[in-house]
């Protein structure tokens, strides 16, 4: 896995994370800004996640299938699954939903960085 991926995706979520804590600390609800840092995170999470399969075919593989395949998956759903469940909930606590699980992909890259031994 590139770590120029690993870094970006790092980056773009922490910055997501701390861009929906504070509007949930200012009291506002999910909003287009947030829209845009989550599909940047998801576009993110797609390159690294096809980096590591592109890297996995060509026959560097992981050391524990079944657990990358789960962090991979995880990791693909996730920014998209917390900016529905953040719109379905109109306050502030949507904002928190998106930057707790924007703060949960930099460990999902962490541990697929561990996991395929990079």
């Amino acid at each position: 896995m590139p770590a120029v991926l690993s870094t970006a995706t790092t980056v773009v979520a922490l910055l997501l994370a701390a861009v929906a804590l504070l509007a949930a600390a200012l009291n506002r609800a999910p909003d287009r800004v947030q829209l845009i840092g989550t599909v940047v995170v998801s576009i993110a999470a797609v390159l690294l996640v096809g980096a590591a399969v592109a890297s996995w075919i060509g026959g560097h593989s992981p050391r524990e299938t079944t657990t990358f395949l789960g962090y991979a998956l995880t990791m693909l759903l996730l920014p998209a699954g917390a900016w529905i469940v953040g719109k379905m909930e109109p306050t502030r606590f949507g904002s928190v939903i998106i930057g707790v699980a924007a703060l949960i992909v930099p460990v999902l890259v962490l541990r697929i960085g561990q996991v395929f031994g990079a």
